[in-house]
């Protein structure tokens, strides 16, 4: 069971983790809190760790065979990585949108219901719970009136929305999105961020971008990796008008290597 802290405190925080493949360190002592109800950038040149560490942090990382993780990840207090943890129970409250839609070859309907079948959750509630993550996702004015049709028939930007209305649907409390606007055109990509603003008002939003601009735009914090360690974290605005580190001014203003 993953106990309850008080609202005040960090949603997730991150003490000293590291990630070891056999013959290399992709991360290195990473120490960071992630606040409730607001959205983190995370920014780093390719090859960086960015990928690799927010898979660390609903456990998505354990399939990839061979790496190996220490340090702590706490999710309202308790470490995910216990052993008495279930990692299923830990990617319902920690949820993931991956860089591409990776939609099922099924209808839009089943699509989103998919994971509230598995917890075998009662029809009427499914149906709800179906229009309610499809109106969150901006979805159901688009295609509320057709939810049979295939989901793999709907527009990349639609299926990207449709795996957040399908991670919405199991109700987490902590959304994790990798590069999700990296493979969209501006039009589809701006209806995605456009439902940061939204989602931030009752969920911690976690979001890796290559996007400098796009992390200005969303993000309230932003932390900056390179070479598998974190270099700097704070308030979005002070780490592209401020940088307290050479790194971070370099990377951002394009002098970076």
């Amino acid at each position: 069971m993953i106990a309850p802290v008080p609202e005040l405190a960090p949603v997730l925080s991150v003490e000293h983790l590291s990630v070891h493949a056999p013959t290399r360190a992709i991360l290195s002592d990473i120490s960071i809190e992630f606040p409730d109800k607001d959205v983190t950038g995370i920014i780093g040149p390719s090859g960086c760790g960015k990928t690799t560490f927010i898979r660390t942090l609903n456990r998505m990382i354990d399939s990839s065979p061979g790496l190996r993780v220490e340090g702590t990840v706490r999710y309202r207090g308790q470490d995910i990585y216990d052993r008495a943890v279930n990692p299923v129970l830990v990617r319902q409250r920690i949820g993931m949108v991956f860089q591409r839609p990776a939609v099922f070859p099924m209808s839009v309907y089943e699509n989103v219901a998919f994971g509230l079948r598995l917890l075998r959750t009662d029809e009427e509630v499914v149906e709800k719970t179906v229009r309610r993550s499809l109106s969150r996702a901006g979805l159901w004015s688009e295609i509320g009136t057709d939810l049979d049709q295939p989901a793999l028939e709907l527009s990349g930007g639609q299926q990207q929305r449709l795996c957040i209305a399908r991670a919405l649907a199991i109700e987490p409390k902590v959304l994790l999105f990798d590069e999700p606007t990296s493979s969209l055109d501006p039009i589809a990509a701006q209806k995605v961020e456009a439902l940061f603003a939204e989602l931030k008002q009752d969920y911690a939003v976690i979001i890796v971008t290559h996007n400098l601009p796009q992390a200005a735009r969303v993000a309230s914090r932003t932390a900056f990796l390179y070479q598998g360690r974190l270099v700097e974290y704070g308030p979005t605005a002070d780490l592209f008008e401020r940088p307290q580190e050479r790194l971070t001014q370099e990377y951002i203003t394009g002098r970076f290597g």
